[in-house]
């Protein structure tokens, strides 16, 4: 019979062997599951609106409300992607907001940020996100609550539609200087330029 330290050896080595070959198991279902979800395609159509053709700092106001580490790199370990690109994720695969940290939006959104830049995945967000009265994407709001094209907007008037994105905003006005007070932290807009800033009115429905 072994002596019991070398019982004790003979434990622990097949302990960690055991772990080696359950982590190895566990590292090929996660591989399998990854490769099994598709990667979430552009459905905002062929007119959509595109970020770069907004006057300078609307398309921030969007970014200020949802996701201000948008263009830095993510902090999750497992599978790594911003809010915008969950978000337009759960748009993009048919699924609920309340599917957002689900593994397989995170799958999604994780193959968004490979295959897409975030100049396209802030465009996909524009256009697919909802802003409140049952409006779908950042044309279509800009119709609604001001009456224009969304090239016309100002930063005000952006930071107020961002500021529909909460699914419940409670206080518009509030959220409205959540945005620019973000913006400002941020270096997207100036002190003095958020001074210079008042809550822009709605077209009258």
């Amino acid at each position: 019979m072994p002596p019991p330290r070398r019982r004790a050896l003979r434990r622990l080595v097949g302990a960690a062997v055991a772990l080696v070959l359950l982590a190895g198991v566990a590292f090929g279902l996660a591989e399998y599951y990854y490769a099994s979800v598709p990667i979430p395609r552009d459905k905002t159509g062929g007119h959509a609106v595109r970020a770069e053709n907004l006057r300078p700092g609307v398309a921030n106001t969007i970014v200020a409300a949802v996701d201000p580490d948008f263009y830095e790199q993510s902090g999750e370990l497992i599978w790594p992607s911003s809010e915008i690109a969950k978000r337009y994720a759960v748009v993009a695969m048919g699924m609920s907001a309340e599917d957002l940290d689900s593994w397989r939006v995170r799958v999604g959104a994780h193959k968004l940020e490979g295959w897409f830049t975030k100049n396209q995945l802030l465009d996909f967000y524009l256009n697919t996100a909802l802003y409140g009265e049952g409006v779908t994407g950042l044309g279509a709001a800009a119709t609604l609550y001001f009456d224009k094209h969304p090239r016309d907007l100002s930063i005000a008037e952006g930071a107020l539609l961002a500021a529909h994105l909460d699914p419940a905003p409670g206080d518009v006005p509030a959220a409205w200087n959540r945005v620019l007070d973000t913006m400002v932290e941020r270096g997207w807009l100036s002190t003095t330029e958020r001074t210079g800033l008042v809550l822009p009115k709605t077209v009258q429905r």
